[in-house]
């Protein structure tokens, strides 16, 4: 440490960097101040998005705010990106179908793309069931896919195991569908032998 505190280019570097990242910061916070306005002005005082979900329980209020500035885009990546995620909840559901057609449309943008998907796949209900798994037998989108299915087993039980055994497969989803149906037959033997002793 004392070699590296004397090395003075490792020092400009250093220096560089932590400019470069506080510059980064404050131009976030500047992207995403349009935002925060439009939070305040429905009662969730916030200094980022990054903290809606943790200082808020319930934000339901603010979806509509969340989804326009989604919809209306043009933030850096990451910002985009959390915007979806923060429609990962029950009560966006109503927007399910426009979530769909954004993520749909979005293909190349990688970070929107997951938020997307993790939206999609935690709001989703019965009624979006079957939709899911259209979106999880899309091959023309690669491994952004795989999100779908812990969400595909949470609401189709035993349908949607049996959806995640049909992909066990596939070059992109089969590492993860054979985890999950590997994790399943554990979690049965385990019960078929507590069953076995409490019958003995």
């Amino acid at each position: 440490m004392e070699q590296l505190s004397n090395d003075k280019e490792y020092q400009a570097r250093e220096r560089k960097a932590e400019k470069e990242r506080a510059q980064r910061e404050r131009d976030l916070a500047e992207a995403e101040s349009p935002i925060l306005a439009d939070l305040r002005d429905v009662g969730y005082d916030v200094t980022s998005i990054y903290f809606l979900s943790t200082k808020y329980e319930n934000y339901s209020a603010a979806l509509p705010v969340i989804f326009r500035h989604l919809e209306r885009g043009g933030y850096p990546g990451s910002i985009m990106g959390h915007l979806a995620r923060l429609m990962g909840a029950k009560e966006a559901r109503p927007y399910w179908d426009q979530l769909r057609g954004l993520y749909e449309t979005h293909t190349t943008e990688t970070q929107l793309c997951d938020g997307l998907a993790d939206a999609l796949g935690r709001s989703a209900g019965k009624e979006q069931f079957a939709g899911l798994v259209e979106l999880l037998r899309d091959d023309s989108r690669d491994g952004v896919r795989v999100m779908f299915i812990p969400d595909i087993i949470r609401i189709g039980r035993e349908q949607g195991w049996k959806v995640v055994e049909s992909v066990a497969d596939d070059p992109v989803l089969g590492k993860e569908a054979s985890y999950r149906l590997h994790q399943r037959d554990l979690r049965r033997r385990a019960k078929a032998r507590r069953d076995a002793r409490r019958n003995t």
